[in-house]
């Protein structure tokens, strides 16, 4: 397995920014598609179409975004390029304020070898905006665990939809991350969380509306 060097934070590119409710908070959706949540109440994952086309990112007064490549779209090589290239002009955007989602998946998307290098070069973009980061994790703590410990993040890693039991919720949280509950949990994972380091989420789907 390859060895990292640590992040390093680099000058914010954008000093203005709005601002991502601290965990613990209580009516605010941490993960959501859905193009059309309220303002202020979630975090809103921006879609792989607007990652290869910034200019059609059209953003809703008071909405909260999040930008990244999904694991799973890490399988069309010449797409993931493309979004790689263009990721900073959306985490320039006031609005954007959290990378992801993005991570590791051993179920589906490219190699996890391919995988860990895309996920390593946003982290680097995370550092380099001060932007917390949106986990996706399937079958990978493990390999994550190994990354935040080589690489010493200084900004928030949160395991979105986190669904494993009280002994690895225990192993993330001694190690810095943040676990993120959707509507299907492990209670025993659930209730040893602090809720100064737990999040919510519905994880809902893009509006039919907003379907490419």
């Amino acid at each position: 397995m390859k060895d990292y060097e640590p992040l390093t934070a680099s000058t914010p590119l954008c000093p203005i920014r709005m601002s991502l409710p601290p965990a613990g908070t209580p009516d605010f959706d941490f993960h959501t598609h859905n193009l059309q949540a309220r303002p202020g109440r979630a975090l809103v994952c921006i879609p792989p179409h607007w990652l290869i086309n910034p200019t059609a990112f059209k953003p809703r007064q008071g909405v909260l975004y999040a930008a990244g490549i999904h694991p799973w779209d890490t399988a069309n090589s010449n797409c993931t390029t493309l979004a790689m290239t263009q990721l900073p002009t959306l985490l320039s955007h006031p609005q954007v304020v959290a990378l992801g989602e993005c991570g590791l998946d051993a179920l589906r998307g490219a190699d996890l070898y391919v995988q860990e290098k895309i996920l390593v070069e946003q982290l680097k973009l995370a550092e380099q905006y001060k932007l917390p980061v949106v986990i996706h994790a399937v079958r990978t703590t493990d390999r994550l665990l190994r990354l935040h410990k080589q690489l010493k993040p200084t900004c928030q890693w949160t395991i979105h939809g986190f669904r494993g039991g009280a002994a690895t919720a225990r192993q993330l949280l001694n190690a810095g991350f943040d676990l993120s509950f959707g509507k299907k949990y492990n209670a025993e994972a659930y209730d040893l969380t602090p809720d100064t380091r737990k999040r919510y989420e519905t994880d809902d789907p893009l509006s039919p509306e907003d379907m490419p």
